[in-house]
């Protein structure tokens, strides 16, 4: 992950975006088309991994309060770490990296770091979703996946740690929505059309996510409380 994030991170826009799915497909194609990774059928988890009688994963239960555990964790770790040293100089990068350099700061170095963590968290999330299911195949690693990430992202607000929370809930309860027969019927095949002009109207309807929901409507409320205060001066002064 650091030597595939210290090639990524020379690039910029675009061309990071580029790289860094070019490094996915390769990764896909090996286990795809190798032995590596158990080619097209993936690799079958006969063991659900256990730590003595305390944690026991192969229990559905025991499994939740884990994967919840873990998502605690991993959440009270990074708002510690954004309110840290570390974090404020990452947020001074994404603002305006230059600046940052004129500063003193050698924004390569923090870039590598983020890139390296953020890796350690999918790799998390994988391990989770091995065991859950029970087996893994090689379209884990195509790009789909990564864009449903990004979608999390852009539908709960980008910028916010509670905002990618948010996105992920919202994402997979729009999925079962749409799944569902009991509500669409036979429409409920074609889920994927659903999800996608949902996703699009919440962009359209929604610039900042659902985390700027709250605000927004505090907005057009404070918009519309003003108009009729306008208009009683006026007519006080006429």
């Amino acid at each position: 992950m650091r030597w595939r994030g210290a090639l990524s991170l020379r690039t910029k826009g675009v061309y990071f975006i580029m790289v860094t799915l070019a490094f996915a497909q390769m990764a896909y194609y090996v286990v795809h088309d190798t032995p590596l990774g158990g080619g097209t059928d993936g690799i079958y988890l006969y063991v659900k991994p256990a730590l003595g009688t305390l944690i026991d994963l192969d229990g559905a239960l025991t499994l939740y309060f884990f994967t919840l555990g873990a998502l605690v964790a991993v959440f009270a770790f990074l708002a510690v770490l954004l309110r840290s040293r570390f974090g404020r100089a990452l947020a001074g990068i994404r603002v305006n990296e230059q600046r940052m350099r004129a500063t003193g700061f050698s924004t390569y170095p923090y870039k590598l770091a983020a890139f390296t963590i953020s890796g350690g968290i999918a790799g998390l999330a994988g391990f989770l979703f091995a065991v859950k299911d029970g087996f893994v195949n090689p379209e884990m690693m195509s790009w789909h996946l990564s864009g449903a990430v990004l979608i999390m992202i852009i539908l709960g607000g980008i910028g916010h740690l509670r905002g990618a929370l948010i996105g992920a809930f919202a994402f997979a309860l729009l999925q079962e929505f749409f799944k569902s027969e009991a509500i669409f019927g036979a429409f409920a095949k074609h889920w994927h059309l659903g999800l996608g002009l949902t996703i699009i109207a919440s962009v359209a309807l929604l610039p900042r996510g659902l985390v700027g929901l709250p605000g927004q409507w505090r907005e057009r409320l404070v918009g519309r409380n003003r108009v009729p205060s306008a208009n009683r001066e006026v007519l006080g002064e006429a």
